[in-house]
């Protein structure tokens, strides 16, 4: 009896032991290497090695995470930074652009709006707000001039440079400053006649977000997006990452805090971007049906690329720059987040080198 008693407790304790193990983060750790691979991660290795890449990567084929690693410090300026890490945080730009696509997508779903919608219905004192619908913010036909990418275009000439030199200051701008210059700005070529790449339509579209679901863009994202797909280790947060890149006078800086809502606001990791990627093409963001209205484009979709059986998207923000793919065919994943500028090192031309390498 004494000796059964034993077996029990140790049933019971290896039982335990089983379901600690089991219930950790296959993704908490500082590296994969997927044996099934290794043939490709040597190629792969070889070739960022070759090209001096400092940043994260992580390259997945079906459910398989092939390979993911960080290169480089965290930090240039500041060893106590640490090394880069699978799960290290950057600035990933314009990725964040599908994530607003598929809130707004998500709200479509629970006939909440509709892409047919006029936005006249959020921005009712905007002049041209009837000759735009919400289709046209998601695929970039709206005609508005870009807010970021040519401030002297949208804003006053003393306010875009007040932005500029806030911008490399690190501080703030006028909370909702796009909004207060919206109406004054010059359409930049006739709404619903051609694509036309502008952040201001995203940025209208986190405030519809927030319009329709009564939450913040942050508070919406974090309850409906980051948090139902594990993204641990992603957040908006005005400079709230692990890394921190330089330009080529050796300055750090961010678009100003607020500036960037629903076009370039989010920080993640190659690890969560995965995550993301995952759920996002397998209809557990938004339903299957409505994924592929967001893809069925053979040119931008809503706030994806579809392009030559790549559906993706690259990110720049000053001191970072990014690159996340998926191939539908082959379903691989390949995501590139780097701590540098886009003229420096381009992270697309890396995802694109590694999907020849392994394809």
């Amino acid at each position: 009896m004494r000796y059964l008693r034993k077996l029990v407790v140790l049933f019971l304790a290896g039982l335990t032991l089983f379901t600690a193990c089991s219930s950790k983060d296959p993704f908490d750790s500082e590296e994969i290497r997927n044996p099934s691979y290794s043939e490709e991660i040597e190629k792969i290795e070889a070739f960022l090695d070759e090209k001096n890449f400092e940043g994260a990567v992580l390259i997945a084929r079906k459910k398989d995470v092939m390979f993911a690693k960080g290169y480089g410090p965290c930090d240039k300026k500041n060893p106590d930074a640490g090394q880069i890490k699978i799960n290290t945080t950057f600035e990933i730009g314009s990725i964040t652009k599908q994530m607003t696509a598929a809130a707004i997508m998500q709200l479509v779903e629970k006939k909440k709006l509709s892409v047919n919608d006029k936005i006249s219905r959020w921005f009712p004192d905007f002049q041209y707000a009837d000759d735009i619908t919400v289709e046209m913010l998601l695929d970039m036909h709206s005609g508005l001039t870009d807010c970021l990418n040519a401030p002297y275009e949208f804003f006053p000439t003393k306010v875009a440079a007040k932005i500029e030199n806030a911008t490399v200051r690190n501080e703030p701008v006028e909370e909702e400053i796009i909004l207060k210059y919206l109406n004054d700005a010059p359409l930049f070529i006739k709404p619903g006649t051609e694509y036309f790449y502008c952040n201001t339509n995203y940025y209208l579209l986190a405030k519809i977000v927030e319009q329709v679901s009564g939450l913040s863009f942050e508070d919406y994202m974090k309850k409906n997006l980051f948090v139902p797909c594990k993204m641990n280790n992603t957040n908006i947060e005005f400079q709230n990452t692990e890394t921190r890149g330089y330009d080529w006078k050796n300055r750090y800086y961010s678009i100003p805090a607020g500036f960037s809502t629903g076009y370039g606001d989010v920080n993640s990791s190659v690890v969560d971007l995965y995550k993301w990627t995952e759920r996002f093409v397998n209809g557990k963001v938004v339903k299957k049906k409505t994924f592929k209205k967001m893809t069925d484009s053979d040119s931008y979709g809503y706030g994806v690329y579809v392009q030559n059986g790549e559906i993706f998207h690259g990110g720049a923000t000053n001191v970072f720059n990014s690159y996340s793919s998926y191939y539908p065919q082959t379903k691989t994943t390949i995501i590139i987040l780097m701590n540098c500028p886009q003229n420096e090192k381009y992270a697309a031309t890396f995802a694109r080198g590694i999907y020849k390498l392994i394809e």
